[in-house]
């Protein structure tokens, strides 16, 4: 297509707030251990066991929710993504009973209030005259109809759209968290993401590459006081933040 019709190139990270992070991840995005001095500089790396991690990640996560900031969370596993959804879903409702709830094919209920991302594209599904329903795209549920359908608004632009239950019954999941293999399309103020130090270059860059503002890397450093894993080399000899994130980096 290049060769015969020619083609555009972006050269500019326009995302970002700061323009030291957009740089920062296009070194990062080439597997420049200098990358990471950014990170640590704006104590974005933070570490501990994946339970202290985990409860950290969604802590902060709450904050910044609080203070009016379209913030998510990322994580490794559809696992680990549906308990800090269900505990997002819970914190919200603080309680009282929801209205009419709606099952989602994460398995999760939502009703209105609750944050959802739609996980497929329809061009059926306009927005706009220009935009429509895309996958990685995040919206508030501001009513659930009685043949399943949700009213909703979108979390970025504030339009609003009608999904219609059969879409939502194939492509809508809660969307307080989502797992980093499928947050492509995700654009929020902040991201908080735990990296378990088994991924890819591309995903660390995926993953902190999401938050306009901010993105913040939880790191499993340490045992899981599992006896039968003392004895592995990394638990007798833990690596650093810094061995774990430059790993990451060289794994392409």
């Amino acid at each position: 297509i290049q060769a015969t019709h020619g083609a555009l190139r972006l050269t500019e990270l326009v995302r970002f707030t700061d323009r030291a992070e957009g740089s920062a991840s296009l070194a990062l995005r080439e597997g420049h251990t200098s990358a990471l001095g950014f990170y640590l500089d704006q104590r974005r790396v933070h570490v501990g066991d994946a339970t202290t991690m985990a409860d950290d990640l969604f802590a902060a996560w709450s904050a910044d929710l609080a203070g009016g900031l379209d913030s998510i969370m990322l994580a490794p596993t559809r696992e680990l993504v549906a308990d800090l959804n269900q505990r997002a879903r819970t914190q919200r409702l603080d309680g009282t009973p929801a209205s009419r709830e709606i099952e989602l094919v994460d398995g999760n209920l939502a009703s209105v209030g609750d944050t959802i991302i739609t996980r497929s594209n329809n061009r059926r599904l306009r927005v706009s005259p220009t935009d429509w329903v895309k996958n990685g795209d995040r919206w508030t549920v501001l009513e659930v109809d009685p043949m399943g359908g949700l009213h909703v608004r979108h979390t970025q632009s504030g339009r609003h759209v009608q999904l219609p239950a059969s879409y939502v019954t194939e492509s809508v999941e809660l969307g307080y968290a989502t797992t980093t293999h499928t947050a492509q399309g995700v654009t929020a103020d902040t991201m908080h993401g735990l990296l378990s130090g088994s991924e890819s270059r591309q995903q660390a860059y995926t993953m902190l590459t999401r938050g306009r503002e901010a993105n913040h890397a939880y790191v499993v450093v340490v045992g899981d006081g599992d006896p039968h894993t003392l004895i592995l080399p990394e638990t007798v000899n833990p690596l650093t933040p810094t061995d774990v994130l430059e790993r990451i980096l060289a794994r392409d």
